[in-house]
């Protein structure tokens, strides 16, 4: 069966390089599942500070080197 290509925005794509997916980022930073799917999905979506702070935290764990530039485009 063929995956279906979806529209990733960079937080998707860091998910992907890492082999991570997004259940494993809403069991690992507590934030709801579909908060987490819209922001891995929807480039143009831009989260509170808050949950930036809990995925930046837990996506540290994995990559230390990951910026908040490296998931989002902050303007």
């Amino acid at each position: 069966m063929n995956k279906v290509e979806q529209k990733r925005s960079k937080l998707g794509l860091w998910l992907e390089t890492h082999n991570r997916d997004t259940d494993w980022l809403t069991s690992a930073s507590g934030i709801e599942g579909k908060i987490i799917e819209e922001l891995a999905t929807n480039p143009n979506k831009c989260p509170r500070m808050m949950t930036i702070r809990k995925i930046l935290y837990v996506v540290k764990r994995v990559d230390p080197t990951t910026k908040v530039s490296d998931l989002w485009d902050m303007n």
